[in-house]
């Protein structure tokens, strides 16, 4: 339940997001190493919130998969304890 509350927020805050970006548009030049793009205030608004979420999934991913890793590698050595004893 709680899952569905944190996904019903992240959606909120793009739906939110993305008025806010439509209300807003004025063109802004960005300035690559190698390129130039123009885009919208609320397209740049939601390249920057897509990425921010991904590199967040990515992150915590991470965290979680090594933590499961040391769970599963204790939980192995726990009962190798437990035959022995």
């Amino acid at each position: 339940m709680f899952t569905l509350i944190k996904w019903l927020i992240a959606i909120a805050i793009f739906i939110l997001a993305l008025a806010v970006g439509a209300e807003n548009a004025q063109p802004v030049t960005v300035n690559y190493l190698i390129a130039q793009k123009t885009f919208s205030v609320g397209q740049w608004l939601g390249i920057a919130f897509a990425l921010g979420a991904l590199l967040a999934f990515v992150v915590l991913g991470s965290l979680c998969w090594v933590q499961k890793r040391k769970i599963n590698s204790l939980k192995r050595k726990l009962n190798a304890k437990n035959k022995d004893a």
